[in-house]
């Protein structure tokens, strides 16, 4: 692992949260004709409410006294919010959506999205709707861990602009805030290619225009679990290893293929 400066609890988060892959060959985009389509949803076995909010520790006239945790968000029926699913290592498919920026809100004191999908020529840029002092630092989540950018925000309104040649080689970036706003975190996923899909509130994704033919489609979680002797206040949490799972799904021009994932936590986590 590449040395750099940065708290222990951060090393070992960015180590552990290496999230979705994104390395593959190139990726040649043009039409798709009579495609078909990839759907389904992501769900947490036997497990249907939120995790316990996270306490503020700074800045609580505007904060508020206690934050959702991002971690895991269900609807009723145990549906995964913010899981990515994607297909791994596709050549070629459609073109990527149209616009050249990616924008990360600090709303409220939360990071929106917490998961946020660009293509690999995107700027980013970062937005500070907060009256108070927000400190965006990102690290890429990879085995290369290092501190990709360090921006102050302390205006509210502000807009910081990261051009995509800041990001090169990170295909994830972690994001936290150093201005004591620990329970602000965020991904934000350079993805390789357009097959890739966050899922909504009830835990859906679709992936549309999808060449006909067989492919590995995989789904990644952030993690649940935090690690008992990283549970103190004042610093994000270390939390266990992510939750990853690949299926096979064959493609047929013009039909839709269903595919569900589903994960069991691996340590009962604090639910309200």
């Amino acid at each position: 692992m590449m040395k750099w400066k940065s708290p222990l609890w951060l090393v070992a988060v960015v180590t552990l949260l290496a999230g979705p892959a994104t390395g593959q060959e190139r990726y040649s985009a043009g039409p798709v004709r009579n495609g078909g389509i990839v759907c389904g949803a992501v769900t947490v076995e036997g497990v249907s409410r939120n995790l316990k909010p996270e306490p503020v520790t700074k800045d609580g006239a505007w904060c508020g006294r206690a934050k959702p945790c991002p971690r895991l968000v269900l609807c009723s029926a145990g549906g995964v919010k913010d899981a990515v699913v994607y297909i791994e290592r596709i050549g070629t498919g459609k073109e990527f959506p149209a616009g050249d920026l990616a924008v990360l809100h600090q709303r409220k004191c939360e990071y929106v999205p917490h998961v946020l999908l660009m293509a690999p020529a995107m700027q980013l840029e970062i937005i500070n709707d907060d009256p108070i002092l927000h400190n965006v630092h990102a690290y890429h989540a990879g085995p290369a861990s290092k501190s990709m950018f360090n921006i102050a925000q302390p205006v509210r309104g502000q807009r910081t602009r990261i051009a995509a040649e800041q990001l090169s080689g990170a295909g994830e970036l972690f994001t936290t805030c150093d201005a004591g706003h620990p329970w602000m975190r965020a991904y934000i996923i350079r993805a390789p290619h357009p097959y890739y899909a966050v899922t909504d509130a009830q835990g859906r994704f679709e992936l549309k225009d999808v060449p006909p033919g067989t492919y590995a489609l995989k789904m990644w979680h952030e993690g649940v679990a935090v690690l008992p002797s990283h549970a103190s206040a004042g610093t994000p949490p270390l939390v266990e290893e992510e939750f990853d799972q690949t299926r096979q799904v064959e493609v047929s021009a013009g039909k839709t293929s269903t595919v569900n994932f589903s994960f069991a936590l691996r340590t009962p986590p604090p639910l309200q």
